[in-house]
């Protein structure tokens, strides 16, 4: 058993561990091969905003996508033991809530990402799908869940204009493009009603500056 341990890490070695999240090989090959992103690409850039891009900054807070599946699928008298630790006291205008179709709890797989984002001061959960309405119904189980939480929310969901993905595979990259378009717009003090959909260059350059991004922080944890 223990040697099979040993040959699986051989075959698909860490390449970056980061706060909370180990990013393998396998994983960045998602990003080299035009694939579907799955939870750990995604909750790694999520924490990436909340510690570097973003660091100590009182408007935003970004929630991995693990805790926001057990969200949507938990029992309502759960929701604070994953969400108190992370928002209670804190006051932030906007949490943003990477959001994936899958139906089982903790399990984090499914075909499709969004984008959800509570704004406190607008009272409502805004909803980006860069496949028109693919994940209306898995964003109305999670407001319905969030209005237990946040209580204050006045609808359940009012979408923003998104670009829209033209293949089968982006959605992932689309709501890392989102989520850090929106929290860069809010953060100028902007209405988030009139966020423009994200830039088609920064969509298109994500992958490789993904890339780029996780050897630079691999190489910076060696050096130090």
């Amino acid at each position: 058993m223990s040697n099979n341990r040993t040959s699986s890490k051989e075959k698909d070695p860490v390449v970056l561990s980061y706060e909370n999240f180990l990013l393998h090989e396998s994983d960045v090959r998602l990003l080299v091969d035009d694939q579907w992103l799955n939870d750990s690409v995604i909750g790694f850039y999520m924490e990436y905003l909340n510690t570097e891009v973003f660091k100590n900054n009182p408007k935003v807070y970004f929630i991995s996508p693990e805790i926001v599946q057990c969200i949507k699928e938990c029992n309502v008298d759960d929701i604070a033991v994953f969400l108190d630790p992370l928002v209670k006291g804190k006051n932030y205008s906007y949490i943003f809530f990477p959001l994936n179709d899958q139906e089982q709890l903790q399990t984090v797989g499914g075909t499709h990402w969004s984008l959800v984002v509570y704004g406190a001061q607008e009272k409502r959960l805004f909803h980006m799908d860069s496949i028109f309405d693919s994940n209306e119904k898995q964003a109305r189980k999670l407001a319905l869940k969030l209005k237990f939480y946040f209580k204050d929310i006045v609808d359940i969901i009012t979408p923003l204009v998104t670009r829209q993905q033209q293949n089968s595979y982006d959605c992932g990259i689309h709501l890392i493009c989102n989520a850090e378009n929106v929290a860069q717009f809010v953060c100028a003090n902007l209405d988030i009603r009139e966020v423009d959909p994200v830039d088609v260059d920064d969509l298109q350059n994500k992958r490789s500056s993904l890339v780029d991004l996780i050897y630079k922080l691999a190489k910076r944890k060696e050096i130090t």
